[in-house]
């Protein structure tokens, strides 16, 4: 377990000095860095015009925060700078220690709270889609008053974000009853009172391995009673740097700080009724037609396979009546796999439950989730294709209201 994170020690006297040179600020943009040297000044050039336009009456400044371990992402932008004077002013710090996104993402944080802006964006170096006009709309509402946080939706086809929108997404609704399109959205605008408690918050925590902090943002602000909303920021691009994860990496590093985060919002999510849309300001987003080849066969075959290997792991994850419902299905050939939702939603979470009562090392477990959601992912691509992009929303809802029918089931088996 890593260690708990002090805020205080995350910004140096020589950092200090720097974001003190952004001078007061009423909006601060924080680009959040981990070895991103190719996509950097692309994002800060979009932040740096979605502030020279209509918000250009506002005092701003831009920081750019790395985390990673090689110097290339601060070069890149002091390239960029050489030789210009940028409006608003742009700065850029390394964050010490243990190269990791979460720590770029409290450096930000961090740099907020010693500046105390109105409103600030946080904005993945790798978010190669923000345009100057998102950036805009990610503030906006803030300074407007409409809200204290602020989200992304993305227009995408039905086989991108797959992860999201079949297990992150309904598990986050159906526990904490706010129906989030993107809990790693790759930006987020808030309130700067808000992101300085949210510093607060996340720099006591000990998981900030992979995806964790993002999460652990994302469901504050539900649990805290936050007004949130989402804009509509058109497809989303985002380059994760240098070697991107496996699959079953990113799983782990985005399902499991999920799962763990549970045990600290009991109360909450034990306690909660049905879920609620969050507002969205603007047009929704649209569902693409698919455009390129989507291999169904790869996603059933990696099923059986853990089916047949992994099942050692499975019998100890999840509950005999679950397992008996998988069993069929690895008699099914691509062209008529189904993975029913509800059955989806009992797995995932037997997994959480698993996961919370430590049955197994928690990588192991987690990695051993991945066929399983392979499945899941074919079954809803195969029904996605036997109807119109239209039917999508109707398909996910159905998927939303799956996990939803399990929570009572697992509050009552959380001890």
């Amino acid at each position: 377990m890593a260690e708990p994170i002090e805020a205080g020690h995350l910004l140096r006297d020589d950092d200090l000095r720097v974001v003190d040179g952004l001078g007061p600020v009423e909006i601060l943009v924080g680009v959040c860095g981990l070895n991103q040297a190719r996509t950097v000044v692309q994002v800060v050039e979009a932040a740096a015009g979605g502030l020279a336009g209509p918000l250009a009456d506002r005092k701003a400044g831009i920081v750019v925060v790395e985390a990673g371990f090689a110097h290339e992402t601060l070069d890149a932008v002091g390239g960029w700078l050489a030789g210009r004077a940028p409006r608003p002013p742009v700065c850029c710090i390394r964050i010490a220690g243990p190269p990791g996104r979460s720590r770029a993402i409290l450096g930000a944080l961090a740099v907020v709270q010693r500046l105390d802006p109105a409103a600030c964006a946080l904005v993945d170096a790798g978010l190669v889609s923000l345009t100057s006009a998102g950036l805009g709309r990610l503030v906006q509402p803030v300074l407007d008053g409409q809200a204290d946080c602020v989200g992304p939706a993305y227009t995408h086809a039905a086989s991108e974000g797959t992860l999201t929108t079949n297990l992150l997404a309904p598990m986050c609704g159906a526990l904490y009853g706010r129906r989030i399109q993107q809990l790693l959205g790759g930006c987020a605008g808030l309130s700067g009172r808000v992101a300085t408690r949210l510093l607060g918050t996340a720099a006591g925590g000990s998981d900030l391995t992979g995806h964790g902090l993002e999460i652990r943002l994302a469901l504050d602000a539900i649990v805290s009673g936050s007004r949130i909303v989402e804009v509509h920021l058109g497809r989303k691009t985002l380059d994760p740097g240098l070697a991107p994860p496996d699959l079953a990496t990113t799983i782990a590093h985005t399902v499991g700080p999920f799962f763990r985060l549970m045990d600290r919002y009991r109360a909450f999510w034990s306690e909660g009724g049905a879920s609620a849309p969050v507002p969205l300001i603007g047009d929704p987003p649209a569902i693409l037609p698919e455009t390129g080849e989507i291999h169904l066969d790869r996603m059933v075959r990696a099923f059986k396979l853990g089916l047949k290997d992994l099942l050692p792991v499975w019998e100890q994850a999840l509950r005999d009546e679950t397992l008996a419902l998988l069993y069929p299905l690895g008699l099914l050939s691509a062209d008529e796999f189904v993975f029913p939702a509800a059955h989806w939603a009992r797995t995932a979470f037997d997994f959480a439950v698993a996961d919370h009562e430590q049955r197994l090392p928690r990588d192991h477990l987690l990695r051993a989730l991945t066929p399983l959601y392979l499945g899941r992912v074919a079954a809803f691509l195969r029904e996605a294709q036997a109807g119109t992009p239209a039917r999508i929303p109707a398909i996910l809802a159905d998927v939303g209201m799956a996990f939803e029918a399990e929570k009572a089931g697992l509050a009552a088996r959380w001890r």
